[in-house]
C-alpha cells in the first residue's frame, strides 16, 4: 500500500520533523500558540498595510488578534485563561502584563486607523503611531509566546 501511494505521488508527512523533539511537536500543534503566531505575523505586516493606505486591513488585523487575548472561542483557551494555568506567579504576572501592553498597542493601532478612515488624522501622522504601536505589540506578543 505504501509503495502504491508513493507511486501515485502521495506522501504522508512525517509525524515529527527530523531533529524536532516530541515536546516541540506538541507545542507547535497547540491551537492557541498557532493562532497567536498567526496574529503576530499579521501585526508585523501592519506597517506595510498602512504604507499602502489599506487602513481597513490594519483594523482587520487588530480584530483578528483581540479574541485570542480574552475569549476562549475556537481554541478553547485564551491568553488570559492560559495565564491562570501557569505554574508560577511570576509567569502569570508576566503574561498578564504583556497581554495588557498588547491590548493597549492594539487599541492605539485601531484608533489611528479609524481616525484616518474618517478623515480626522492625516495618514502620515497616523504612521508614526503605527510604527510605535507595532513595535510595542510585537514585543508584548513575543513576551507572551516566550512564557507559553
Amino acid at each position: 500500500l505504501a509503495a502504491a501511494a508513493t507511486a501515485a505521488g502521495l506522501h504522508a508527512p512525517p509525524a515529527i520533523a527530523i531533529g524536532e523533539s516530541l515536546m516541540e511537536a506538541a507545542v507547535s500543534a497547540d491551537p492557541l500558540i498557532v493562532r497567536l503566531k498567526q496574529a503576530r505575523e499579521g501585526i508585523a505586516a501592519v506597517p506595510l498595510q498602512a504604507d499602502s493606505g489599506d487602513w481597513a486591513a490594519v483594523r482587520k488585523t487588530v480584530s483578528f488578534t483581540l479574541p485570542f487575548l480574552t475569549l476562549k472561542g475556537y481554541t478553547g483557551e485564551s491568553v488570559k485563561s492560559r495565564a491562570a494555568s501557569l505554574k508560577t506567579e511570576q509567569a502569570k504576572a508576566t503574561v498578564l502584563d504583556q497581554r495588557s501592553a498588547l491590548l493597549i498597542s492594539l487599541a492605539k493601532l485601531d484608533k489611528a486607523a479609524y481616525a484616518v478612515q474618517i478623515g480626522k488624522t492625516p495618514p502620515a501622522e497616523a504612521s508614526e503611531v503605527v510604527t510605535t504601536s507595532v513595535d510595542d505589540a510585537l514585543a508584548a506578543m513575543d513576551g507572551i509566546l516566550a512564557e507559553f
